[in-house]
């Protein structure tokens, strides 16, 4: 899959809609320091479900909403959409993109000034598990391996073989299987809890029903 849009409104320094589409390939973003080359791709990751401020250079959510500028009010909320497109011949193959089999997923997040905010999958409203699942069917896993920031590649090139490990296994899709399983086991463990609790009360009515069974011979 590759990236086919981005539509920002009312995100750190864009308070007015502003769209950006992107052809299959090498695209470039160039400008002057300062005029927001950086917040595309924090909008990128920040519509993806990124949890952490500090990841797309903030104190708090808060921090997405524009602020206001020089003739321009604050704005009431912060909204970033994401496409992604199949790439040509990743349409009707045996991955098609993303848990919903479509040949484009569009990823959109809101947050309001308030603290209200909301995940939509292709104008469904939908939940932050909901896109990630989606995210790592289409192997962009919660890692975000395929968004490399400043630094990061000098953090990677010195990481340790563990947390490399994990960024190697991110990127082949096995993410989502471990996640998965981990979800699974919690499953099974919730299972067998109540299992238990079903034998517990039955041998606590079988130890009631034989002393109830004599008396009911006697009488």
């Amino acid at each position: 899959m590759h990236l086919s849009s981005i539509t920002i409104k009312g995100f750190k320094s864009f308070p007015e809609r502003t769209r950006l589409e992107f052809s299959p390939g090498v695209s470039v973003i160039v400008g002057p320091n300062g005029c927001g080359k950086s917040n595309i791709t924090d909008g990128v990751l920040w519509a993806l479900g990124e949890q952490s401020p500090l990841s797309v250079r903030g104190q708090s959510m808060q921090d997405m909403v524009y602020t206001g500028g020089e003739g321009v009010g604050p704005s009431r909320y912060a909204e970033v959409e994401v496409v992604l497109a199949a790439d040509e011949g990743d349409e009707g193959g045996d991955s098609p993109p993303g848990a919903l089999g479509l040949s484009e997923v569009a990823v959109r997040r809101r947050l309001d000034r308030s603290g209200e905010g909301e995940y939509r999958l292709n104008g469904a409203r939908c939940r932050l598990t909901d896109v990630i699942e989606v995210l790592s069917d289409a192997n962009l896993g919660g890692e975000m391996h395929s968004v490399i920031s400043q630094g990061r590649v000098e953090e990677i090139v010195h990481s340790k073989p563990r947390q490399r490990r994990l960024l190697i296994e991110e990127a082949a899709g096995l993410g989502k299987h471990r996640k998965r399983r981990r979800r699974a086991q919690l499953k099974l463990e919730r299972t067998q809890d109540n299992l238990d609790r079903a034998l517990d009360v039955e041998r606590e009515a079988r130890s009631r029903l034989r002393p109830l069974k004599r008396q009911a011979e006697a009488a």
